[in-house]
């Protein structure tokens, strides 16, 4: 579903579900965001707990549960047997001995399936499936010869004397242990199979988890409300993705009146990328104050981002400094798509810098020098905007060209909410409301022709 389009009166819609705000009382540089609270942090630490899917019960009970029921089993086969035998067969004589060994055939296999099932099985979920479903069915019938040898031995003359009968009695107990075989693999693969959903379950909540608390930390990183500046109009948004993202933008209150504008973002989602571009952006902000050349900045950033992050990722950085009295721009870029420029003096782009923070190599950053006349606006983006995918064609990206002509047609378009809203909408229409893959990001300053920002 579509958010909301962004107000024409500075008012920027936040990455995330934040409700827009507006210019709020407090000098040109309203709260910002960028220290995560409490609640965020104590998220980040905090991980819930699931219950086992099975609670394992006494092994005691178990056993007695098991024996009660083989012992009511084989008492019901060997009498069964034996009505059937005494009926059709030449000896009409009922004979428990014969339910005694059935009870006593039932209670040796299903204790081998009982034991094995708790203890030795799980030893083999290494092995191959058929090798171990193999090893079951011979640990049953192993059961089930075990206690017809010792039937024999206890009465050896049964097989010369009552052959049928015996004979019926080892059959039918035989089929029990393949029965019971049967059950003990069909368990196996019902279990396999429900330890399999439970890992896809509890990887895809700590997945949405994580999800969560990366969008919470983000959201701590965006500023509340644009600065306020006489004589210009900033606007700006931020579109989710379905999944998390690393964009953020920031605002910086620099010497000499001068404001110093960051958009960044990380390669990659989740927590560890909000992270790192929360630690990105207390380093410009901590830095940015002391350097007056961009180019500086970004290599500082650079060169303290390959000392400590752990893992490998790419971070796409632009720095702009503007001076509200001059219209001067300073900037500098670490990989990150070359901001425009565009008035009626046509579309520029800012394309000095260098490669993306973090690499660790590489020739030093480049900083650009521009000037924004009255009327002009400078755009910031990430690639969320201009490698945004049509709904029916994911390979038709909307592209910088065709950003570059909107902006062209836009010439007579005044303000930076008014021109925010035409990029968003240009957005939309291409998209069609497809899902998002990265986080869309822009930020617009426009000098306005006379009077003060509104």
């Amino acid at each position: 579903m579509r958010g909301p389009r962004p107000r024409s009166d500075s008012v920027r819609s936040s990455c995330g579900a934040r409700s827009p705000a507006g210019h709020r009382a407090g000098g040109r540089f309203p709260r910002r965001g960028g220290r995560l609270s409490e609640q965020a942090l104590a998220r980040i630490h905090t991980l819930p707990t699931r219950a086992p899917l099975v609670r394992p019960g006494g092994p005691w009970r178990a056993l007695l549960v098991w024996a009660l029921g083989a012992a009511v089993a084989g008492g019901l086969l060997g009498v069964a047997v034996q009505i059937l035998v005494s009926t059709l067969g030449e000896q009409r004589q009922f004979d428990w001995w014969f339910v005694r060994m059935s009870i006593l055939m039932a209670e040796g296999i299903t204790l081998t399936t009982f034991v094995g099932s708790r203890y030795a099985f799980p030893q083999f979920r290494s092995v191959p499936r058929l090798l171990r479903y193999g090893l079951i069915l011979l640990t049953v019938l192993g059961g089930a010869l075990a206690v017809t040898l010792l039937s024999v031995i206890s009465r050896p003359g049964v097989v010369v004397t009552r052959p049928v009968d015996f004979l019926a009695l080892v059959a039918a107990n035989t089929i029990l242990a393949f029965l019971i075989g049967g059950a003990l693999i069909a368990w196996d693969q019902l279990q396999t199979s429900l330890e399999r959903a439970y890992d896809e379950l509890r990887v895809k909540e700590a997945f949405e988890r994580e999800m969560q608390v990366a969008r919470e930390v983000q959201q701590e990183l965006l500023p509340e409300a644009p600065p306020r500046l006489p004589g210009w109009e900033i606007a700006y948004t931020c579109r989710p993705a379905a999944a998390v993202g690393g964009d953020t933008f920031d605002f910086l209150e620099l010497p000499d009146g001068r404001l110093g504008i960051t958009v960044g973002d990380v390669v990659g989602k989740g927590i560890a990328a909000a992270l790192l571009m929360a630690n990105i952006q207390a380093l410009a902000r901590a830095l940015a104050p002391r350097e007056e050349d961009p180019a500086e900045l970004n290599q500082h950033l650079s060169e303290s981002l390959s000392r400590s992050r752990g893992a490998s990722r790419l971070v796409t950085f632009a720095y702009v400094t503007l001076d509200p009295r001059t219209g001067e721009v300073a900037y500098s870029l670490a990989g990150h798509h070359p901001p425009l420029i565009t008035g009626p003096r046509g579309v520029r782009s800012l394309d000095r810098g260098g490669l993306p923070l973090g690499v660790g190599f590489g020739p030093p950053y480049e900083s650009g020098r521009d000037r924004l006349e009255p009327g002009e606006s400078l755009v910031i983006f990430t690639d969320g905007l201009v490698e945004a995918p049509a709904k029916d064609d994911p390979d038709d990206d909307l592209g910088t060209e065709r950003v570059r002509e909107l902006l062209a047609r836009s010439a007579e378009v005044r303000g930076a909410g008014a021109l925010l809203e035409r990029l968003v909408t240009a957005w939309e229409r291409h998209t069609d409301g497809a899902e998002a893959s990265d986080d869309m990001t822009i930020v617009v300053v426009s000098r306005l022709d006379g009077g003060d920002a509104t």
